[in-house]
């Protein structure tokens, strides 16, 4: 979703064009801020109404009838309530002399076409956004599985390609120019990066310092700044600290 400072400054951005247009256009900046200031609030509140209630109840639940049909509705209801506020509006200037409003009156249906073009397109641009993120997420959750799925991993070793098998990697350390991965019966030292490894292995291996990458599943024991796994103490950076202990304490209750 669009920050919220992002959205403010985008309808001001829009109530400021809209003035200048039809003040450039009426030849009455006055008249221009008067119509805008009265149309705006039921154009952003059918587009807020359209993007927060409409689209993710029926149309991201795939109930296309229902949010058709209720689509429909909002525009009527705002069609009938800006008919409203125009009337309000010749009665506020004019005293509903209607030959007072030559040649604005004749431009108020277009100000009022503008103004639901850009709330429509801005509700479509949330739509997209939101199908983008959607789609961002289920593309995270299958790349997510299938590294849970993924038994062995193969990395550089002494100029040969070395098959690890991924349950027996207790933690990797990451040191000047090379990596360290501690399998339990031996150290298998590569050039691969940390990061790496870290995207390549499943996500139960939680990065825990800028140098360590520990199989959650091997730990032993923790505490506010440190794990064992197999009595090899391995501390907990600053900056790892509050995510790691999470995905710990999410799957463990470890005494230390």
């Amino acid at each position: 979703m669009i920050k919220h400072y992002r959205q403010v400054i985008f309808w001001v951005f829009v109530f400021a064009f809209l003035n200048i247009l039809f003040g450039l256009k009426w030849s009455n900046y006055l008249d221009s801020f008067y119509f805008t200031s009265m149309l705006m609030p039921v154009a952003v509140a059918t587009s807020y109404f359209f993007n927060l209630f409409l689209v993710p109840r029926y149309l991201e639940t795939n109930r296309h009838f229902w949010f058709a049909l209720y689509t429909f509705y909002t525009m009527v209801v705002s069609v009938f309530l800006s008919g409203l506020i125009t009337m309000a509006a010749f009665v506020f200037l004019t005293d509903f002399n209607w030959n007072r409003m030559s040649p604005i009156a004749g431009d108020v249906l277009q100000l009022g076409v503008i103004i639901y073009f850009v709330a429509t397109l801005f509700s479509f641009i949330r739509v997209y956004r939101s199908n983008l993120e959607r789609e961002a997420r289920i593309a995270a959750l299958e790349e997510a599985n299938q590294k849970n799925l993924l038994q062995t991993i193969t990395v550089r070793s002494n100029r040969e390609a070395v098959s690890i098998s991924v349950d027996d990697i207790l933690y990797v350390e990451s040191l000047a120019d090379y990596v360290k991965i501690n399998i339990g019966t031996g150290v298998i030292i590569t050039k691969e990066k940390i990061s790496g490894l870290e995207k390549m292995l499943p996500e139960w291996f939680i990065r825990v310092h800028r140098s360590y990458l520990v199989n959650k599943n091997k730990i032993e024991a923790f505490g506010h700044d440190y794990v064992k796994v197999q009595a090899q103490q391995i501390p907990i950076g600053r900056k790892y600290k509050k995510e790691a202990l999470e995905k710990i304490n999410n799957d463990k209750e470890l005494t230390t």
